[in-house]
């Protein structure tokens, strides 16, 4: 299994909405500005992770 990799924003144009518990919640918007710290510019956002964070469990999941 590859490592999951955090990607920058990507060019995403189609809108869910979706609920996530709090505690998951904060845990992502951790992870996020995290990545931001120290950048002059805010380059990785809640969406981005949770898009990359999907495409690595559809490359990684069993058949």
């Amino acid at each position: 299994m590859k490592k999951f990799k955090f990607e920058k924003s990507a060019d995403s144009n189609v809108t869910k909405s979706i609920r996530f518990p709090e505690e998951l919640d904060t845990k992502i918007c951790d992870i996020v500005d995290k990545a931001n710290k120290g950048k002059k510019k805010k380059e990785y956002s809640f969406n981005g992770f949770v898009v990359s964070a999907c495409q690595y469990a559809i490359e990684n999941m069993e058949e």
